[in-house]
This record gives C-alpha cells, sequence and structure tokens, in this order.
C-alpha cells in the first residue's frame, strides 16, 4: 500500500508556514467566483431544514423552548422588547420561567425547569451570557433543562454561549453525554434535544443504540469526580457538526485509541483558550486541508474529524502533539487515525475504519477533549 512521506508537527507547521508566506496577495484583478464543490468541508452547503418548524417571531423577540410532546425541544415565540441585549435577555428568561401558556399546555407543551426556579442575567461578556440560578434545586440532574435555558438564551442575537451560576458560583451543568462542565455551553452540545429520542433499541439491533456508559477518562483536578452516566449509544453515519466556543484557540496535545465493548474509542486532547468545535463525515477519499495531496489512511473507509478554533502552537504556547502519526490502533471500527497540519484554524485528522459504520461525537471537560466512538456493527 503506498503512503505518503509525512513530516513530523514542526516540520508540517514549517511547511505550512513557507508555503503561507510565498503567496502574494493579488492586485489588479476583480472578485472571482469560487465553484461550491472547491469550498472545503462542505461549508458552502445549505443549512439542514430544522426538525421542528418555529412559530413567527414577532418583531424583535427570540424563543423559549418547551418540551414538546414527544419530549423534542420546540421553539415558541415570545417578546422581548427592543432594548439592550441584556434587558432582552432577562424578559426571555422570565418568559421561560412563566413555562408554556394555556394555549400550549393543550397542545402538549411542557417544561423540564423545576418548579420556583428563576432565571436572571450576572451580565453578558463578550457573546457569553452569564445566567443567575436561583429558587430550586441543582440542575446536575436535568438535562433537558439546561438544554431549555442554553437554547432559549443563544436564540437572541449577540448570544452565542452560556455560563451558569448560583449566588454568582459557578455551576457543574450536565453535557447530553451526562458529564459535568462549568464552562460555557453552546447551543450545538444541546442540539441531539431538538429531535425525539430514539426507542429503546431491541438486542438484537444493536447497531442503532448500544447501552454503553459515558467515559470516564481520568479528570485533571486531584479528588474531582468522573462523570457518571449510562445512556444508550445513539449513532448514525450522518455529518455530526459542532461550534467552537467564541475566541477559542486550542492545541491538540495528546491523540489515543481505544477498543470498548461494541465500539472503539478516539480521543483528542486539546489544550488552551475555549473549547474547540468540530465536523466530522465519511469522505470519499483523505486529503490534506493545506495541500489537497492524498493522504494515505488504512481501512475501507475514511472518517475526516476536523477540529474547529484550533490555533498554532506557536500562537497558543502550548506544545502540540508529539507522538505516533499514524495512531495504529487495528480494532474492529477503527484501524487507524492519520493527522493533518493546522490549517487556517482548523485542524483535521483521519480515521481509518473498516466500514462507514455509525458513529457520534462529544466533548467533555477536565482536561478537554474531543471524542468519537464508532460502532463495532452498522
Amino acid at each position: 500500500m503506498r503512503r505518503l512521506r509525512r513530516l513530523g508537527a514542526a516540520g508540517r507547521l514549517g511547511l505550512v508556514l513557507v508555503v503561507t508566506a510565498a503567496c502574494g496577495v493579488p492586485t489588479g484583478e476583480g472578485p472571482s467566483t469560487i465553484a461550491p464543490s472547491d469550498v472545503p468541508y462542505g461549508l458552502a452547503a445549505p443549512d439542514p431544514a430544522p426538525t421542528a418548524a418555529p412559530s413567527s417571531v414577532p418583531g424583535d423577540g427570540g424563543w423559549a423552548y418547551l418540551v414538546g410532546a414527544d419530549e423534542a425541544l420546540v421553539p415558541r415565540a415570545r417578546e422581548s422588547g427592543t432594548g439592550p441585549t441584556e434587558e432582552r435577555l432577562e424578559e426571555l428568561l422570565a418568559a421561560l420561567s412563566a413555562g408554556p401558556t394555556e394555549e400550549e399546555r393543550a397542545q402538549g407543551l411542557s417544561t423540564a425547569l423545576p418548579t420556583g426556579m428563576t432565571l436572571s442575567v450576572a451580565g453578558i461578556d463578550g457573546a457569553t451570557a452569564t445566567i443567575d440560578l436561583a429558587g430550586a434545586a441543582a440542575l446536575s440532574s436535568s438535562r433537558r433543562a439546561v438544554a431549555q435555558i442554553v437554547l432559549t438564551a443563544t436564540s437572541l442575537p449577540g448570544v452565542q454561549a452560556v455560563l451558569l451560576t448560583s449566588r454568582g458560583e459557578p455551576v457543574e451543568a450536565p453535557l447530553p453525554s451526562g458529564a459535568l462542565t462549568d464552562a460555557p455551553l453552546l447551543p450545538a452540545d444541546y442540539a441531539v434535544f431538538l429531535t425525539p429520542p430514539p426507542p429503546a433499541a431491541s438486542p438484537s439491533d444493536p447497531a442503532t443504540a448500544v447501552p454503553q456508559p459515558v467515559p470516564t477518562e481520568p479528570r485533571s483536578s486531584p479528588g474531582a469526580p468522573p462523570p457518571t452516566v449510562a445512556s444508550p449509544f445513539v449513532a448514525d453515519t450522518r455529518p455530526d457538526t459542532a461550534a467552537a466556543s467564541p475566541g477559542a484557540a486550542v492545541t491538540v496535545t495528546d491523540v489515543r485509541v481505544g477498543r470498548h465493548e461494541g465500539f472503539d474509542r478516539v480521543t483528542l486532547e486539546v489544550d488552551g483558550a475555549g473549547l474547540p468545535g468540530w465536523d466530522a463525515r465519511y469522505v470519499p477519499e483523505a486529503r490534506s486541508a493545506g495541500s489537497g495531496a492524498p493522504v494515505d489512511v488504512a481501512g475501507e473507509a475514511v472518517l475526516r474529524l476536523v477540529l474547529t478554533g484550533v490555533g498554532l502552537p506557536g500562537d497558543t504556547g502550548i506544545p502540540p502533539y508529539a507522538g505516533p502519526d499514524p495512531v495504529v490502533a487495528g480494532h474492529p471500527a477503527v484501524r487507524e487515525v492519520v493527522l493533518d497540519a493546522v490549517f487556517e484554524g482548523q485542524m483535521a485528522s483521519f480515521v481509518g475504519a473498516a466500514a462507514e459504520r455509525p458513529f457520534r461525537v462529544y466533548r467533555l471537560q477536565g482536561p478537554d477533549r474531543v471524542v468519537v466512538e464508532v460502532l463495532h456493527q452498522g
């Protein structure tokens, strides 16, 4: 099997810098149209249609996300005034706390927010809103309630992330995976709640749901409890994307591949400012983001994982991963992982898979990492 000769991390960085320096800015020419097929990572593709059609927004209002009869979150229009963003967010959160109207309750809508909970805006820093919780127990076990708060707040223009506090102290909120974090929460983290939960899979259908606990990798803080939750492994072969937190600039510091019961796990640990996003999808072949040259990856299928919100090591000050490349696994689903260079705030890696099998991607904190899990069967 032919394999391209890969440079080490430092060599790849140097190559990218040399190529960048050699590319002069063209002058004297008018603008030209770029064909959609030349735009990388499918960025020119239209956004997917929403799973639930929202009602029309009145004026400068926002959305209050409520729980539908099928347990999926659905947006309902709410007035939020026309004043500063902080005042509008206060009104929108008050509407969320009030719950569904009588008409909405008759339609089967409800709320997962605990009775008596009040939400107040402690401030907005950049695009991150700090929301203080009062009048109810902690939300450590109510992922759907957290999803309501995050999706409602970020429906307002100017708010891209949410930080939860209680009496000014950070709150550990549950991610959809069940892991707890006190970091800013992004709407992409909770997009899974916009569709109804899948029915329980029968034992004869392991490709769609394999009961597995969410990973309990060691946390960086001594004595900090690991996330403990068991949930169905819901996965498919469709592209999976999530946005990076505002101002994110991270460096990949470690790459691990492990075999587990029913699936293989790829972990990319990162360090730096903020949380990375991702674009994960199966592609016909692996090609380097910078040069477009083909990259040889073992396996019958290529799952490309592009991390966004990535900075050059010289800018982040974080030493990059310097381990084996490729990371050879030879597991039932994942054969190996090949890394690409950092290019324009993104870093691609290629997961060589046995076939195009169902996968899922999620984020964990303590340490920060992006996890890809690929089912053995599918």
